[in-house]
């Protein structure tokens, strides 16, 4: 990865040497005032204090060379938290650039909800706004724990040390929805971050998010190309940050070559409908602990090798189970919920901690990933961790005997 030294120059030549030479210890400010209520506030949450080190510079920059197009009814806050200084708030305009509004005076876990809620309601109460939009950037896993843990891990990873707030690294579903619920509710959430659009994560977050957009796979290591979205985040466009992300691969960064993403925006009112269809057409073949052949279901990792076994594609999933009748009434709903996924030319995606990367069945592509029990999962903890997520009650597993 680059050095923060690109990133060091930006924020040095806005007149922010104080910041610059006195990494620990910011100066006195006085208390700020609350800025006119504006039509849209857009947060970046990036928790980048982490190993192996994520494209800051890179997305940064990119930010600040598209920061002309943010309109001035908009606020675009950044708050950052990496591993050469405190975590720190920014703010992003077309008249100003990019300067700091705050640095915290000590290290803090980014993935503490307390510090997340803190954080943002700080933002949200200098920076009020009509609207909120808010992008979580960081290293992910979806919805299921590690292997023997029963921890399930979300978004972030935050390895700081000497924080006495949080005995974790990484954000639970839970604690992330209940962070967010106590916010205003948000025209969509964008994860700038692996395996996090599956059904299970946007159904623990469909009350506080109109959209969640994300990838069910791996992303590439450039990440977002902010550059391309930032006109979409400003406007509130879940679709626009799916088709701006999408035209950015394939693409070659540092002259390695990333073969393409999985994008998708699901449409988070329409998740209730869709867990009651996908319930009723999919008990049927898991009646009694029953466990299909899955060798034709689209996965997203490879068992053999990580602890992401557990992404199978949605679409896939119901395409080779359900007769063609069901399978046409199914996909109504998932239309509804998911108006948009997006697949490269290649169809293949960067996959660095899978063993394979390629969509095999493009015509049964949905973009979404979702769990599917099978009795060797037993091991891992992931069956009985699925069956303390919202999207298992809603569809009623239980009545299957997983």
């Amino acid at each position: 990865m680059k050095h923060f030294a690109l990133y060091i120059i930006i924020l040095c030549g806005l007149s922010l040497a104080a910041g610059c030479h006195d990494k620990t210890v910011p100066p006195e400010q006085p208390e700020p005032e609350p800025r006119a209520e504006a039509e849209r506030t857009v947060i970046v949450y990036m928790v980048a204090d982490n190993q192996p080190h994520l494209p800051v510079d890179q997305d940064t920059t990119e930010m600040v060379k598209a920061g002309n197009l943010i309109p001035e009814d908009v606020n675009f806050v950044i708050y950052l938290d990496d591993r050469n200084r405190h975590p720190a708030i920014y703010e992003l305009s077309a008249k100003g650039g990019l300067q700091m509004w705050k640095q915290y005076a000590t290290e803090l876990c980014s993935t503490d909800g307390q510090v997340m809620l803190d954080a943002l309601r700080e933002i949200e109460r200098y920076f009020p706004a009509r609207h909120y939009g808010l992008t979580l950037w960081s290293h992910a896993t979806g919805w299921a724990p590690e292997r023997n843990s029963s921890r399930r891990q979300t978004f972030g990873k935050d390895e700081s040390h000497g924080s006495a707030q949080s005995e974790s690294i990484e954000m639970e579903i839970p604690t992330l929805r209940d962070v967010l619920a106590q916010l205003p509710k948000f025209d969509y959430i964008f994860f700038d971050a692996c395996f996090m659009q599956c059904v299970e994560v946007a159904y623990e977050l469909r009350d506080v998010t109109e959209y969640m957009v994300g990838s069910p796979a791996e992303i590439p290591g450039p990440g977002a190309p902010y550059d391309k979205i930032i006109e979409a985040l400003c406007q509130g466009d879940a679709e626009g940050i799916v088709r701006g992300y999408d035209s950015a691969y394939p693409g070659d960064y540092d002259n390695f070559p990333y073969p393409g993403v999985l994008l998708s925006c699901i449409d988070c009112s329409q998740l209730d409908a869709l867990a009651e269809a996908t319930g009723r057409l999919l008990k049927p073949f898991y009646m009694e602990h029953a466990e299909p052949l899955t060798q034709d279901f689209q996965p997203y990792c490879d068992l053999t090798i990580g602890k992401f076994t557990y992404c199978f594609d949605m679409r896939t999933t119901m395409c080779r189970l359900l007769p063609q009748e069901d399978y046409d009434a199914w996909m109504e709903s998932f239309d509804r919920a998911v108006p948009l996924r997006t697949l490269s030319s290649t169809h293949e995606w960067y996959a660095r901690h899978c063993l394979y990367g390629i969509v095999r069945d493009p015509e049964c592509y949905g973009g979404v990933s979702m769990f599917v029990p099978m009795e060797k999962y037993d091991t891992y903890g992931w069956n009985t961790a699925f069956q303390e997520t919202g999207w298992y009650a809603a569809t009623g597993w239980a009545d299957t005997g997983w």
